[in-house]
């Protein structure tokens, strides 16, 4: 093998090398049309949570077309800000209360799980107190090369499922780790069937369109 043909091929791997890497470290998320016609019926039925949000006049496509990113350790963990919010970010020992819908692809009949608006009562924890998953705990704290939200911000996240998720562990799940509807009724069992399943293979994708509530709004 000639000087030139070796330098030729290590250009070529170079290339191959670099162009990679950029792959691996764009984290802006092209969505296909099959995800994008989920996360507008998705939207539809968060629309109490986009409400007010002026990023279009459809509050689904606005939604939808919300540009993602994903943390820096990978695609588990996406996210997109509708709104940003105003003031200091949430830290371990915080009270958190946010209004949320919670939805997934991963279902026969409709993509909505479940959303506070139904019970009418927002969901609450102390930011580190491990009551709840590690996804929602990221979406409002940050980390992981994920920005923290502020009150009033409106963010959207996907949470992978599988084995490492940050969304809901079956057992754990099952134990009464949140969020999610009260234990009782059909919504519960559907949520139930989706997310605490020991039976299931994996644990399928979770989309939560989440408002981190200002102090005024907190009753």
């Amino acid at each position: 093998m000639t000087t030139n043909t070796t330098m030729a091929i290590g250009k070529r791997i170079l290339l191959l090398g670099f162009l990679f890497c950029l792959g691996e470290t764009t984290t802006a998320l092209h969505m296909t049309e099959q995800r994008r016609a989920f996360l507008t019926r998705a939207a539809s039925s968060a629309a109490g949570i986009y409400a007010g949000v002026h990023l279009n006049t459809n509050i689904a496509n606005a939604a939808s077309n919300l540009v993602f990113y994903s943390s820096s350790s990978g695609k588990q963990f996406q996210y997109a800000d509708a709104k940003m919010g105003e003031g200091d970010p949430k830290k371990i020992g915080d009270p958190v209360v946010i209004n949320y819908v919670m939805s997934s692809p991963n279902l026969s009949n409709g993509v909505k799980i479940y959303s506070t608006a139904d019970s009418g009562v927002p969901y609450e924890w102390v930011l580190g107190d491990k009551s709840t998953i590690a996804g929602l705990e990221q979406a409002v704290a940050g980390g992981d090369g994920v920005p923290p939200m502020l009150p009033g911000g409106i963010r959207r996240v996907i949470i992978q499922g599988g084995e490492g998720s940050l969304g809901y562990d079956a057992k754990e799940c099952s134990e009464g780790r949140g969020p999610g509807p009260v234990s009782r009724g059909e919504t519960y069992n559907r949520f139930k069937n989706v997310f605490c399943n020991l039976t299931r293979p994996d644990t399928p994708e979770l989309v939560l369109d989440v408002k981190l509530l200002l102090p005024s709004q907190i009753s």
